[in-house]
């Protein structure tokens, strides 16, 4: 499916220039000369990459991303590995690409027992648990799809999750902030340095976002309620970071942005841009200067290893990302990888049997290589269809909504691509 926007044209340009339930955990002493900071990683849920004020759109308002972006490294070109919200989020727990930990979709086909994945998943690193390691306590809110966040060695959690959350963790931001607030003024008391996983079901739906702010767009028809979410969720942001000042606590805290898959619609699920493609940015005041990077890529892959970086911790030998702060390494790289697969899943070690398609991002083009046999599963009415075309490739840097399939034009390209893109997905391996 393939989409275009009035705002095409701003965003080529922007494109081509410039209650807590607290589990135990080891207490780590640190003098305060040696504290690592502070970590605030935001991730918002189905997020279409334009749908910022500083991503170009015409008619979002977005102050509060707007200003951390403006005091941030932004790669606008982040991507995450897999469009579906399980296993993106999934991979930013653990550094690893969703052929390695196994959580390809969301659910088991014909709503077979987690077990096996769960099983697996305990195998893999886990970023909270290793942070705990330089003494921080975490805290857990939003979507986690492994029953208790405590699995993966959060200190504080919103309660156990079932199969995606309870009513309490996807109540963050909607229902107001004070769990948020409460762990960082704990954290503060006992003096540890922490991590907050802000992950509020915003702007995914029910777009069900406050009158005050639907009226202002209601005036652009259908997409009206989604706009008003990106609002209602950079309302939520601004209201986190303004915490964080009123604590004096910003300029030891590193705050990160992503979203875990793109929007609008059906773009979910499916590999294009729209599915994709996010803005990832970091701010950390006296560290990192502020830059927007419309050149370089980034991906979910890379936010574990960063984040254990910026602990002053040794990056897990199975995590294939880079540190999104070493300049010179991400300067270098010549692709991002991604996977798409069917949104239920067969077998835990075998993520072959549900994928659906593989792809390769460099600097200007995207190859695409579906699947011949797609997997044949229950039906979700949202997922789009493959299209006729196995291979695609596109020159993002004229066609960023990949309207234009050149694969049959350059065939050259499409077999030097695909093999590095064979060399990639190894699960096997």
């Amino acid at each position: 499916m393939r989409h275009s926007f009035s705002f095409l044209a701003v965003l080529i340009g922007v494109f081509a220039a410039a209650s807590l339930h607290a589990a135990p955990s080891e207490e780590v002493s640190e003098e305060p000369s040696q504290a690592p900071p502070n970590i605030v990683l935001i991730i918002s849920d189905d997020h279409g990459f334009p749908d910022y004020g500083f991503m170009g759109h015409p008619d979002i308002q977005t102050p509060h991303l707007d200003r951390l972006a403006s005091e941030s490294h932004v790669y606008t070109r982040g991507y995450v590995s897999t469009p579906l919200c399980c296993p993106s989020l999934t991979t930013m727990q653990t550094g690893l690409y969703a052929y390695q930990h196994g959580y390809t979709g969301n659910d088991p086909a014909e709503g077979g027992d987690r077990q096996p994945w769960l099983d697996r998943y305990k195998t893999t690193p886990q970023l909270p648990l290793m942070l705990q390691e330089k003494g921080y306590l975490s805290l857990h809110t939003g979507k986690f799809w492994q029953k208790d966040p405590a699995i993966a060695g959060f200190t504080h959690t919103m309660g156990a999750t079932g199969r995606h959350g309870s009513s309490e963790s996807l109540g963050i931001g909607r229902n107001g902030m004070q769990p948020v607030y409460d762990f960082i003024d704990e954290a503060q008391d006992k003096q540890k340095p922490f991590l907050v996983w802000y992950a509020p079901f915003l702007p995914h739906t029910p777009h069900n976002p406050p009158e005050r702010l639907l009226s202002k767009y209601q005036h652009l028809g259908h997409s009206a309620k989604y706009y008003a979410m990106v609002e209602w969720l950079d309302e939520t942001c601004g209201e986190l970071l303004g915490y964080l000042k009123s604590k004096g606590l910003e300029e030891n805290t590193v705050v990160m942005f992503v979203s875990d898959n793109g929007w609008p619609g059906k773009d979910k699920v499916y590999p294009s841009e729209l599915g994709m493609r996010t803005p990832i940015t970091i701010k950390w005041p006296g560290k990192v200067e502020p830059k927007m990077d419309v050149s370089n890529m980034a991906s979910n892959i890379d936010l574990a290893p960063t984040i254990l970086s910026i602990a002053g911790l040794e990056t897990h030998p199975m995590m294939p990302g880079i540190d999104l702060l070493d300049f010179d390494v991400v300067e270098k790289r010549k692709y991002v990888f991604g996977d798409n697969y069917h949104h239920d899943m067969v077998q835990a070690d075998r993520p072959e049997a549900s994928l659906r398609a593989r792809v390769l991002v460099s600097k200007q083009w995207k190859l695409i290589v579906w699947q011949e046999k797609q997997p044949d599963l229950r039906k979700i009415p949202w997922q789009t269809k493959p299209p006729a075309d196995q291979v695609e490739l596109f020159n993002l840097q004229l066609d960023p909504f990949e309207q234009t399939n050149l694969a049959a034009a350059r065939p050259d390209l499409v077999k030097a691509l695909r093999a590095e893109l064979d060399a990639w997905w190894t699960p096997r391996e």
